[in-house]
This record gives structure tokens, C-alpha cells and sequence, in this order.
């Protein structure tokens, strides 16, 4: 095997390797517990839960059993919101506030324990008087305060139960009490006084709102009065009498006279136009108008004569007296024309100014009948404002009249929308108390308060009590787990064969022979012996056993174990490398002044450190010696091949290590060893320091075996309470045999 150096060793000891089982990484993370550890809390506090749910059951059931029966008996009550409320009452779906069904089944389920309605029911049955309502002190016959009365109407409300079935108009009121009877008669007054109240309530307000009415309807006549004598004031005085009429002759008037001033100004346009031509002087432009159709046959004659007179001038000359006569022909023709155009002007300027005169004739008369329509519209405007409020005031008196006329109606008829339709009953069988629903939910409460009470209480308790936890916990197999013994039972193991004599750790020497017998904690060495014997697998000839802290037994388990493995034959040596405080001298007996340390800073040979163990046949101590200055460092430079020599000479070697949190001494006979055992002390070590120890020495590279529970009390551990009774009942009943319950090795 090489040697390590001491810079390997340094880090070694000082980076955590996250190597080694999931279960450790898990434990020492920031992962949960698995539900298996959970589990083995509930079954460890088993019998505390179970009291404690068997206490809480039984406490429930008999208080349940002792309390007065109470009776409830249930009367149904039918809503119709379709129908009218009252007979006669005119329906106000189309208003624009309409309660829908929800709201008013709402409100009647409200009113059932109003306080009106109650003290109804309280009044008629006298409950005030009942012992089950009436308050404290109250002295029969004599009337109660107001404070008493109060307190009768919410013990009476208390027991008022309404509920309303799904997809119906039906509210099923229900009343406790200890007398089925009474319970009856309430559940259906409640419901009459409902009914009654809802009938009372609608005829006062209808009472009242007819009064109310009355006074307005007296003062709304007068203004109606007021609004038609105004009316007809007008009428008179303006001489308004039909509006509607005469604002349709008015307006066919208007309508004519815009009519026909239209069609005066499209004459006086058309006369315009050829008074413009006539002034202009242009006789073609005048014969080709329409005017000038008289002018045409006047001009074509002159036209042709003066042809003809270009003709005989061409032909005999202008002395001819021909040409003469054509000539004055000509001249004749053109003065019949020029007269007759004359004659044509002045008829076109005379029917001009005749047709701008009836213009200006018309668009007067136009003017005068617009205002005198806009001063007749002012009066209507006015009039049938005047007409608008009388028969506003008119409409509403008639109204508000049939208005009271319909309450005065309304206010002595009853309900239809409120039916009783099924009368409460006596019931005979009790609604409270439940002593069997009480018992199972006093029960299912019980139980999930102890489990979760213990499983908090198992939580806060950080130390481990159970190898189950322990496997659960760090997925680490508890080779054995150690019963919680007192220091006269712990001693060392004598191998079978080699007589019967033990040493006593605790009282010392070798005890009587009548002592040499099972226990419990022989038995679970055994067992840790004969568990670390079928690892077959591996080469386990140097084990090492170390723990947490200090004072958790690993000194008396490397003891024990070192006594048997020499019960094979074969020679074991025991080591003991807990310089700062060594413990394996004082199980034996031994001198400590010659030791490990001493050999290993070479004062003295290896002969000279092996002492055979008293009692113990073929077991060789190895004791830690005196203290050196680094122990650490000794260790892990000189315990390696101190081994390598040492395997050749003994079959087994058990060394005793120091803990592995605080100094650094465990690792390096740790890291040699071929399997190291961890000793965890029961209900003692915290899981977080065995977690530590655990990250320790994985960091240094150690085979872990397994775990060890040491001190484990008789009371969690289900084998040793069963061993113990076995170890009783044939070691006391059977004590004439010694070797009885003895195991072979």
C-alpha cells in the first residue's frame, strides 16, 4: 500500500467529496424526507396516538350522550313570483325596477328570523315562558326587561333553520327544540306569522300611500282647474278658437301667393328679355323672337320688292318709270315696317312694366302674410302649451285618482305569493345531539391532530432513535443496533470454548461464572459480528470503528468486536488510535504508558506495545499510548505500513478510532481500514452531526460498512422488547441451566 503524504492527507480532510449512496447527499442537502420517515414517526408515537384518539373518542361520545335531545320539525313555505301580489294590484313587471327571483327568495328566507316576525311567534306560543327560551332568573309571571326579552328573541332565532331547494320556489323552515310538539307548532306559526306580517306590512303601506295620495290628488285638481280656466282665457282673448284649422287656411293662402308670385316673376323675366331687344334697336334679333312674328311677313315683302327694284335698275335704269314705281313701292314697305315696330316696342314695354308691377304687387303681399302666420303661430305656440298642461294635469288626476281608487282595494285583500303548502309535523327522532357522527368526527379530528402532533414533535427531535429511521434517513444499512443497558450488563465477550469467565468493563476483573449469560447486548454483538462474517464480497480484515463525537460507545463496541472475531481461533489485535483520549486500556485492565504513539515516533519496538487480553484468548491490545504533539499527522505518516506488517501477523484487526467531527485524527485509519463502522448514539446525536461525520469521512475516500445504534431503549425497538421478555421468562423461570439462550459461535 503507497503511503500518503501529509499535503494529500491536509486535503483530504479539508474537501468534502460529495461521493458515497444518494441517500447521504440527500440527507445532507437541502432535499425532504422521504414519506417512509414520516411513516416511522407515526409508528413510533403508535400507542400515544392511539390513547389519545381513544380518549378524545370516548370523551366526545359520552358528552354527546349527556346533552338534551333536540328536535327539529320543518314546514315548507311556496313563493310564486310570477303572480300578482295582490288581487286587484296592477303588475309591475314592465317597470324599470323589477326584483328577480334569487333577490326575493333571498329576502323572505331573511324575513323568516327577522325580529317583527319572531316576537310574533314569541307572543302567540308564550316562549317567553318556556324554560328552554326563557332567560336566566326569570321568575314566572312577572314581565321581562328589555334585556330578557332580547335574549328570549335570539335564543328563539338560534334555533330558526332556513334552507332553500335548488330549482324551486320553496323555503323550508325549520325550528329546534327539546319538545317535538312545540318544535311543530313554531315551524308553522313562523311561517303564519310570515305570511301575516308580509299582509300587514303591504296594508299599512297601502294605508298610508292612499293618504298620501288623497292629499296630492285635492292639490292636483286645483292646478288642473287652474291650467283649463287659462286655456280658455286665451282662447277668448286672442280669438284662438280652432289653431289647427286656421293655420291650414293660412298656409294654403302663403302657399298661393308664393305660387303665383313665381309665376309673376318668370312674365316679367320672359318680358325683360324682349324689351332688352326692343330697346337694342336690332330688328333681326326682334322678328326672330317670338314677338316679332307679325314683323315677318312685313319684311320678306320688302325684302322681295327691293330684289325686284336691283332688277330693273339692272335692266332700264333709275329714269324708267318703272324703276320709279318699284322704287316707291319699296320706300312704302319700309314705312309700314318701321310702324309696325314701333307698334311692337311699345306693346313689349307695356306688358313689361305691367308684369314688374305685378311682381312688386305680389312680393308685398307675400311679406304680409308671413308675419301675419309667424303672429298667428306665436298664439298657437302659446295655446297649445296652455292646452299640453291642462291635459297633463288632467291625465295625472285621473291617474293618481284610480291609483287610490286600486289601493283602497288592494289594502283589504291578502297574499297570494306566500303559501303555506306543507305543515311542520312532530318528529320523534333526534337531530342533535349525534353521538355516532360525533364520535367519528371526534375521532378523524383526534387522529389527525396526534399524528400531526407527533410528526412535528418527531420533526423538532433532531437525534436518531430507530435503525429504520437511520436506513431511511441516510441510506445506510444498521449493521446492529445496541439495547440501552446499564454499565454492569455491558461486558466484554468471552469466546465460546474458552471457559466461562468474561471481564467486567464497568465493575472490573472477571466475573463470577454464574454470570457467564445471554443479554441483549451480547446478542446484538453477536449479530454485528455474524452481519460483518457474510460480507463475503469484500476483504474486511481491518475494520474501523468511530463515531461522531465522543462518548457514544465505540470504544466498548471495538472492545466487544475485537472478543469476537478471537472466538473463531484465529488472532485479532485491537488498536487503539484515540490519542487525545484513549478508553481501550481501561476495558482490559492495561497500562497506557507504551502505546501506539510510541511506536510510531519509534521509541520502543512492536513487540514491546502488544499485550495479551486478559480472559480473552487470542486477542492482542494495542493501547493509544501518551499523547504526541500532532496526533493527526503521526497517523498519517506512520500507521500505513505499521498495517502493511500487522496484516501479515493477525487474521482481524479492529481499530479504535477517534470521532470524526472536531480533529482530523479519524481519517487516516479511516482511509486504511477496509470497512468502517459509524456508532451513533440514540436519542442522543443530532442528524445533522451524523450527517457531518458521514460527509467526513466519505471525504477521505472510507469504505462505509454500515451504522451502528448504540443505546437503543427497549421501549422503540420491538426485537429487544421481545428478546427481553424471552430472556426473562428462561433465565428466571429456567434458571437451573447457565447455558441457556447462549449462542454458538
Amino acid at each position: 500500500m503507497a503511503k500518503p503524504t501529509l499535503e494529500d492527507m491536509d486535503v483530504a480532510s479539508t474537501v468534502l467529496v460529495e461521493t458515497g449512496p444518494p441517500g447521504i447527499r440527500a440527507t445532507t442537502g437541502s432535499a425532504e424526507a422521504p414519506l417512509a420517515f414520516y411513516w416511522a414517526i407515526v409508528r413510533r408515537y403508535a400507542a400515544r396516538i392511539a390513547t389519545f384518539v381513544l380518549f378524545v373518542t370516548v370523551i366526545v361520545t359520552l358528552v354527546s350522550l349527556s346533552l338534551p335531545k333536540q328536535y327539529a320539525a320543518t314546514a315548507i313555505l311556496r313563493i310564486d313570483p310570477a303572480s300578482d301580489r295582490t288581487v286587484g294590484e296592477q303588475n309591475n313587471s314592465n317597470s324599470s325596477f323589477s326584483m328577480n327571483t334569487l333577490d326575493l327568495m333571498t329576502t323572505e328566507a331573511s324575513l323568516v328570523t327577522s325580529p317583527a316576525v319572531v316576537q310574533q311567534t314569541i307572543d302567540k306560543l308564550h316562549l317567553d315562558r318556556n324554560p328552554e327560551f326563557a332567560p336566566k332568573g326569570a321568575v314566572p309571571g312577572v314581565p321581562l326587561t328589555q334585556s330578557g326579552a332580547n335574549e328570549v328573541l335570539v335564543r328563539v332565532a338560534k334555533a330558526i333553520s332556513v334552507d332553500q331547494p335548488l330549482n324551486s320556489y320553496l323555503l323550508s323552515v325549520s325550528f329546534r327544540s327539546h319538545d317535538p310538539q312545540l318544535s311543530a307548532q313554531v315551524a308553522n306559526d313562523l311561517l303564519r306569522s310570515l305570511i301575516q306580517h308580509d299582509y300587514e306590512t303591504r296594508t299599512t303601506a297601502l294605508n298610508e300611500s292612499s293618504e298620501s295620495m288623497q292629499a296630492q290628488l285635492i292639490d292636483l285638481r286645483a292646478k288642473m282647474e287652474q291650467a283649463q280656466q287659462a286655456l280658455v282665457q286665451y282662447e277668448s282673448s286672442k280669438d284662438v278658437l280652432s289653431p289647427d284649422s286656421s293655420t291650414n287656411i293660412m298656409q294654403s293662402r302663403l302657399s298661393q301667393v308664393n305660387q303665383d308670385l313665381g309665376q309673376a316673376q318668370t312674365q316679367r323675366i320672359t318680358l325683360e328679355a324682349e324689351y332688352e331687344i326692343v330697346k337694342s334697336g336690332d330688328v333681326d334679333a326682334l322678328i326672330a323672337s317670338d314677338r316679332g312674328q307679325s314683323l315677318q311677313p312685313l319684311y320678306q315683302r320688302l325684302q322681295l320688292d327691293r330684289f325686284k327694284l336691283a332688277q330693273m335698275a339692272q335692266m332700264y335704269g333709275p329714269n324708267y318709270p318703272v324703276y320709279r314705281q318699284q322704287e316707291s313701292l319699296v320706300s312704302n314697305d319700309e314705312t309700314v315696317l318701321r310702324e309696325e315696330e314701333k307698334h311692337t316696342a311699345g306693346q313689349v314695354a307695356s306688358e313689361y312694366n305691367a308684369a314688374l308691377a305685378k311682381e312688386k304687387l305680389l312680393t308685398g303681399a307675400l311679406g304680409v302674410q308671413k308675419q301675419s302666420m309667424d303672429a298667428f303661430n306665436l298664439k298657437a305656440i302659446r295655446y297649445y302649451a296652455l292646452k299640453a298642461s291642462s291635459d297633463a294635469y288632467s291625465k295625472l288626476y285621473y291617474q293618481l285618482q284610480q291609483s287610490v281608487q286600486d289601493a283602497s282595494v288592494a289594502a283589504s285583500l291578502h297574499s297570494e305569493s306566500l303559501r303555506l303548502v306543507n305543515a311542520a309535523q312532530p318528529v320523534t327522532k333526534a337531530v342533535y345531539p349525534r353521538p355516532l357522527l360525533a364520535a367519528a368526527l371526534s375521532f378523524i379530528f383526534a387522529l389527525c391532530l396526534g399524528v400531526g402532533c407527533a410528526i412535528v414533535w418527531g420533526i423538532l427531535d433532531r437525534s436518531l432513535s430507530t435503525p429504520e429511521q437511520v436506513e431511511q434517513l441516510f441510506n445506510l444499512a444498521v449493521l446492529t443496533a445496541l439495547p440501552q443497558v446499564s454499565g454492569r450488563e455491558v461486558r466484554l465477550l468471552v469466546p465460546m470454548g474458552y471457559g466461562p469467565k468474561l471481564l467486567d468493563a464497568a465493575a472490573g476483573g472477571v466475573a463470577p461464572a454464574d454470570e457467564y449469560e445471554s443479554s441483549p447486548f451480547r446478542e446484538a454483538v453477536l449479530g454485528l459480528h455474524s452481519a460483518i462474517k457474510l460480507m463475503q464480497d469484500r476483504d474486511l480484515q481491518v475494520i474501523a470503528v468511530t463515531s461522531s463525537v465522543p462518548a457514544e460507545g465505540k470504544t466498548t463496541l471495538s472492545a466487544n468486536l475485537a472478543a469476537a472475531f478471537s472466538g473463531l481461533g484465529g488472532p485479532t489485535l485491537l488498536i487503539d488510535t484515540d490519542m487525545r483520549k484513549p478508553g481501550v486500556h481501561r476495558q482490559f485492565q492495561l497500562q497506557n504508558r507504551r502505546g501506539l504513539s510510541s511506536l510510531l515516533r519509534g521509541q520502543c519496538m512492536l513487540e514491546q506495545v502488544l499485550n495479551q487480553a486478559p480472559g480473552v484468548p487470542n486477542l492482542t491490545i494495542m493501547t493509544a499510548g501518551s499523547m504526541p504533539t500532532s496526533p493527526a499527522q503521526l497517523l498519517q505518516l506512520g500507521l500505513g505500513d505499521l498495517l502493511e506488517q500487522l496484516r501479515l501477523r493477525f487474521d482481524h484487526i479492529i481499530i479504535d478510532c477517534p470521532p470524526a467531527l472536531g480533529f482530523a485524527d479519524a481519517l487516516a485509519p479511516a482511509n486504511l481500514a477496509n470497512g468502517c463502522i459509524l456508532v451513533v448514539h440514540a436519542d442522543q446525536t443530532e442528524r445533522q452531526t451524523v450527517a457531518a461525520a458521514l460527509r467526513q469521512l466519505r471525504s477521505a475516500r472510507t469504505e462505509m460498512l454500515g451504522i451502528v445504534l448504540n443505546n437503543v431503549s427497549q421501549k422503540r425497538g420491538a426485537y429487544y422488547s421481545y428478546y427481553s421478555h424471552y430472556y426473562s421468562y428462561h433465565h428466571t423461570a429456567e434458571g437451573n441451566d447457565p447455558e441457556a439462550g447462549e449462542l454458538d459461535e
